[in-house]
């Protein structure tokens, strides 16, 4: 008779997640292919229809996974955000979208392991170098092939009256010129900022901070591979000159070293010292009668901007009950507390924070999260392009995934047995003696 034992570790029930999270890396240059090559123009209707396909194919896989009491709560907050929407034409429903990637990633990367997580790092970031370092080489070749500004203005992205400055086809800021020049290696790199696949530095940059989030959350890489790893996570923020991630990086470094990241409580009052900061800024710095706006288009610049938006506001655009008098592109907070309401998007960030993680590599990449989180969307809304945050909710759902599955004994030498049994046995020891 055979003899099983049960193991809690982490077991591949799918191999969807990883190939739908490369899928929402690429598609984007995929169709910026389509367009520069075959000249057909691909409007923002096409990208939402790629990106809601995604999103159901993703859905599919996970529908077994699905509780009761999460079909209740995207409900309430659907009908909430419906209602909210005829009070406030100027909602935007986009926000369900962004809420949607976020958790069906985290299931699917629920329903793999750390291993698929860590292959799916490296396979992502072989693409991303790879592709950038084509378009830093060759950057007329590239051109030819990933016509960005027209694949920009194609969605809309880019006004068609625009003038490109630059004369190139890159996006309207792959280039530092002028008094803001690059920051990292200007005279050996020139100008430009590196997109690699994603189109636009900017998400470069967070590419970057969410590797360096899985790095220093994970222990399953050997040593050289995981420096190795580290390394080429930098050249992304210096191939794509994004400031914002060598800060990000720090901040996460500061913050792991403390033992608050372990506090659930603290996780969850990051973001909200973030907008009290920024909120405090934008009243020391306010221009009374005037609507607020990018005076310096630099990192301070944003930060006062979107102080100063956050401060001009009066309760109604808090609330959601009215537009914001200014746009949100540019700052991520105005964004989500406009298109969700303050007490809603409190509400899911006390669902985020307060989930007990289910190993420590779990406990350290949530903290992570909240950093990259609270410094993000002081300067805009990146950080819910799909490009990424598919990406980062697929690892942090793979950290969080330990489960119990049978390893059959029969013709096993218990040595063998000890071997596959000790990771495991040691992931839950940790688990047992964090302290919330």
């Amino acid at each position: 008779m055979m003899q099983s034992t049960s193991i809690t570790g982490s077991a591949v029930l799918s191999p969807a997640g990883p190939r739908l999270v490369l899928v929402a890396l690429i598609f984007n240059m995929v169709l910026c292919l389509v367009t520069t090559r075959a000249g057909l123009h691909m409007s923002n209707a096409v990208v939402i229809a790629v990106e809601l396909s995604i999103l159901a194919l993703g859905l599919f896989v996970i529908r077994h996974r699905i509780s009761r009491q999460a079909v209740e709560i995207t409900g309430v907050m659907c009908v909430f955000l419906i209602g909210l929407k005829l009070i406030n034409p100027g909602l935007d429903l986009k926000i369900i979208h962004d809420i949607g990637v976020m958790y069906i990633f985290y299931e699917l990367g629920m329903m793999s392991s750390l291993q698929e997580g860590n292959r799916l790092v490296w396979w992502a970031m072989i693409i991303v170098i790879v592709m950038g370092l084509f378009e830093l080489l060759l950057p007329s070749i590239f051109v030819s092939f990933f016509d960005e500004w027209t694949y920009y203005v194609d969605k809309g992205v880019i006004s068609a009256s625009t003038v490109n400055y630059s004369d190139t086809g890159f996006f309207i800021s792959g280039q530092r010129a002028g008094e803001l020049s690059r920051t990292f290696l200007p005279s050996l790199l020139g100008p430009h900022r590196v997109s690699s696949v994603f189109l636009e530095p900017v998400s470069m940059g967070n590419f970057s901070v969410l590797i360096f989030a899985w790095c220093i959350s994970t222990r399953i890489d050997r040593p050289r591979m995981k420096a190795l790893l580290y390394m080429l996570a930098a050249a992304c923020f210096v191939l794509g000159d994004s400031r914002f991630a060598s800060g990000c990086w720090l901040m996460m470094i500061l913050f792991r070293c403390t033992p608050f990241y372990r506090s659930r409580f603290v996780v969850f009052c990051l973001p909200i010292a973030a907008v009290v900061g920024l909120a405090m800024a934008g009243s020391i710095h306010e221009l009374p009668g005037v609507r607020p706006s990018i005076l310096e288009d630099d990192f301070s610049g944003r930060l006062l901007f979107s102080g100063r938006l956050l401060n001009y506001w009066a309760p109604a655009q808090w609330l959601g009950l009215a537009p914001s008098q200014v746009y949100t592109a540019d700052t991520g907070y105005a964004y989500v507390i406009n298109n969700l309401s303050l007490p809603l998007a409190t509400f899911l960030l006390m669902v985020f924070a307060f989930h007990k993680p289910n190993t420590p590599e779990a406990v350290s990449m949530k903290a992570m999260i909240a950093v990259y989180m609270a410094t993000s969307l002081c300067i805009g809304a990146n950080m819910f392009t799909i490009k990424t945050a598919a990406l980062l909710w697929f690892l942090y759902g793979t950290t969080n995934a330990a489960r119990s599955f049978e390893l059959p004994l029969a013709g096993l030498q218990p040595e063998t047995v000890r071997r596959l049994a000790r990771p495991a046995l040691a992931s839950n020891f940790r688990s047992s003696a964090q302290e919330w």
